[in-house]
């Protein structure tokens, strides 16, 4: 088995030396994407193409990962899972290939199509004929329809192989992640900030991710683990780094020293300014999550006085889209239930907040304000690496959280993994009572248990359970612990 890549067309037009080099760097990253789930896998690339022979490892269960991961690679138009064999003759060829399609095009209509390349004493359409001949002889109540058929049945023919197309997923991501420029993507935890960082990476950025703390640590986790997820798919090949700075004492100072309708405003064009103050030495933009009067903050008029606050070129990826546009995206890139579950934290709400400000106003306003703070928010930053994020925060809550490895008759486990993770890997403790939430609602549904009983959050990882365990009892619920079990090497203990 193996996968052909068809390359973005954007790819495709352009110069020879760039289009060569964009190939190259899309194959390097799809190795990369791929070496997490297979061993020893071959990528070829060639002028228009490439191609993907898939390990003696490869199986039928794998292959719903691989799939999703290579339509999470910036760079691929879409690709083609073809079978591959050896050329001897267009009988043999109809004799290999007739149980694949035979079934498929019973009592419907159908068409070959092939695609020829090397010395063979036929062409593609003559080839076609044959074979689709063959096909009209052995099928049930089949008919060809060459303009608008139930079923395509497709065979690349190259000199001595031909390749069977068994199916075909269409995707368009652009560029290759790390084609030219680093930027510096502001996130909050909400679906903008996760698509807006999303859209950068998909137009060939090299995106590092800048967080500003304004409410603890339940909330730093939040966004980390969403951070975590969308580097591992999308940008794993780029060696990002998480930078935190807290805002905390910022937002202080504004609440108790700025007029409450120039907050907003103020606020971000302090985080502007410490932005540049990081990413100014080797990020050429800033990326923020901004959509044109989707809030206060975002009128034109507003945004042209924050953006004064800069002294590097802001990106806005999101600037004309609609909220239901950036919902829909955030589906497509399974960011949706990380957003929809993420703790809600009010930012720096303003009492009818100004929607056309004047920068001499904010300005007097800032005047409230020792800078000093920011110098300080900015010196304190923590930076850390993407591939070591949360590995010392997720130590800290262990120390900090009630762990178990196996519970008693009278706790409820409550399995915050999604249905298609339980189906495959169900819980083995039949002695106490399981509940299946999804961590995207236990948030919500959680005050409406009985809390006379114990509860112990679970998760393979173990990551959302504490991140859900720690936001809950910041919520004053005290009934929770985490479960650290193992189902396939811990033996049930009654």
């Amino acid at each position: 088995m193996k996968f052909i890549i068809k390359v973005s067309p954007e790819i495709i037009i352009k110069s020879k030396p760039v289009r060569k080099r964009t190939i190259r760097l899309l194959a390097k990253n799809i190795k990369v994407f791929l070496s997490n789930y297979l061993e020893e896998i071959d990528v070829h690339d060639t002028w228009d193409r490439i191609d993907i022979n898939m390990p003696k490892t490869y199986d039928e269960t794998k292959k719903k990962e691989i799939i999703k991961v290579m339509s999470f690679i910036p760079g691929i138009h879409n690709f083609y899972e073809v079978k591959e064999e050896n050329f001897i003759s267009l009988d043999d060829t109809f004799e290999n290939i007739k149980d694949l399609f035979l079934d498929k095009i019973r009592d419907k209509s159908f068409v070959v199509r092939i695609h020829r390349t090397g010395s063979h004493s036929f062409n593609s359409m003559e080839a076609e004929r044959y074979i689709g001949g063959l096909f009209l002889k052995n099928a049930t109540n089949a008919k060809v329809n060459l303009k608008n058929p139930d079923e395509t049945i497709n065979i690349d023919i190259k000199s001595d192989k031909y390749f069977i197309i068994n199916n075909k997923y269409n995707w368009i991501w652009w560029y290759p992640v790390s084609f030219q420029w680093k930027v510096l993507s502001l996130i909050s935890g909400w679906f903008d900030s996760w698509v807006s960082t999303y859209l950068s990476m998909k137009r060939w950025c090299e995106v590092d991710f800048l967080f500003f703390n304004l409410w603890g640590k339940a909330h730093e986790l939040w966004v980390k683990q969403v951070a975590s997820y969308l580097w591992k798919n999308f940008s794993p090949n780029y060696k990002a780094r998480f930078t935190t700075i807290n805002f905390e004492e910022v937002v202080k100072e504004i609440l108790t020293k700025i007029n409450h309708k120039y907050r907003g405003i103020v606020l971000k064009r302090f985080m502007l300014k410490c932005a540049c103050e990081v990413g100014q030495r080797v990020h050429l933009a800033l990326v923020k999550w901004d959509s044109l009067w989707q809030v206060s903050s975002q009128t034109l008029s507003n945004m042209a006085v924050i953006d004064k606050a800069s002294s590097m070129l802001v990106l806005r990826p999101l600037i004309t889209y609609d909220k239901l546009d950036i919902i829909n995206i955030s589906k497509m890139i399974w960011t949706y239930n990380f957003a929809c579950n993420m703790p809600e934290y009010c930012g720096v709400i303003s009492d009818r907040p100004a929607t056309k400000s004047e920068e001499s106003e904010i300005l007097e306003e800032e005047k409230n304000i020792d800078e000093i703070c920011l110098k300080k928010a900015v010196e304190t930053r923590k930076v850390e690496k993407m591939v070591d994020l949360l590995k010392e925060d997720l130590w800290e809550l262990e120390t900090s959280l009630d762990v178990v490895y196996l519970p008693w008759k009278d706790e409820i486990v409550i399995d915050l993994r999604d249905e298609e993770k339980i189906e495959k890997n169900p819980l083995t403790l039949s002695w106490v009572n399981i509940l299946n939430i999804p961590f995207y609602d236990i948030n919500s549904r959680f005050p409406s248990l009985d809390h006379s009983k114990t509860y112990l959050f679970y998760c393979e990882r173990g990551v959302l359970s504490k991140l859900h365990t720690l936001y809950l009892k910041e919520k004053w619920f005290q009934n929770i612990k985490v479960l650290r079990y193992d189902n396939n090497k811990i033996k049930c203990k009654l």
